[in-house]
């Protein structure tokens, strides 16, 4: 089994999805509140990290997953507490 080339020129992956955890979380304390959030541009965000990944892989790979594990499930429990937010009130 091959194991993959480390990429030591690759860009800090994991500064960048500390960015996108950070503007979840802050997401996640607005609708706490009772606030509206715009999540538009989230998701050029996290594409373009993707298609740069994909162009140059991290040199710590293990790391980078985990840290993308944590995003997505950041994500579903900010969809969550949105679908919450958006029900009717009884």
């Amino acid at each position: 089994m091959t194991q993959p080339t480390m990429n030591d020129d690759a860009p800090d992956y994991l500064a960048e999805i500390t960015d996108i955890s950070k503007m979840i979380e802050s997401g996640k304390e607005l609708v706490a509140q009772g606030n509206a959030i715009d999540l538009s541009n989230l998701e050029a965000v996290i594409g373009d990290l993707c298609r740069r990944m994909a162009e140059v892989p991290p040199s710590n790979p293990n790391e980078v997953t985990a840290a993308i594990e944590k995003v997505v499930n950041d994500l579903t429990n900010l969809g969550e507490a949105l679908h919450r937010q958006s029900e009717p009130k009884h």
